[in-house]
């Protein structure tokens, strides 16, 4: 410390202003730069982020709400019995390109299960899309098996009403 004192007063009174200026400069950048700046960046990044979740958690609810309404008003009521189940699956699956890849099992009387091989990944999910939003099917299992071909699979469904 001594060593400071003495080559402080060793130089001249603007040179000496100067090193003294540059040090309380440097001791009051350092803590800002190192300390406060990424604590205050960080806060900030935080924020944002429990923002975005929030405003995507009222979204959710909001559509969750809707589910519920649309669930209480559904549209067609499926009749119980394996025919009308049997015609929901072929006017949807000719409506989609699959009629003549189907083949359908019954597993019991409200159940089947249909089988497809070779067949588009695309036709078949608006195939399922028709089958479960319009009648109520309910899809009790679904196995798809991606082919070598893109865009291909093979499927099994087990289908019921409810």
């Amino acid at each position: 410390m001594n060593a400071v004192k003495e080559y402080l007063n060793s130089l001249e009174s603007r040179e000496r202003n100067l090193i003294i200026v540059a040090a309380i400069l440097l001791a009051l950048v350092i803590p800002y730069q190192f300390a406060w700046k990424p604590f205050s960046e960080s806060l900030d990044n935080m924020n944002a982020r429990v923002s975005s979740q929030r405003s995507q958690l009222a979204t959710m609810q909001y559509q969750a709400l809707e589910i519920q309404k649309l669930r209480g008003a559904g549209t067609i009521v499926a009749q119980p019995g394996k025919q009308f189940l049997n015609n929901l699956i072929n006017t949807a699956a000719k409506k989609n390109g699959l009629a003549n890849t189907l083949n359908i099992k019954s597993d019991s009387e409200n159940s089947l299960r249909v089988s497809m091989d070779n067949v588009p990944f695309d036709n078949v999910m608006n195939w399922l899309d028709q089958l479960i939003s319009g009648s109520g099917i309910i899809v009790s299992k679904l196995t798809v098996d991606r082919l070598p071909t893109v865009g291909r699979v093979n499927v099994i469904v087990y289908m019921e009403t409810p």
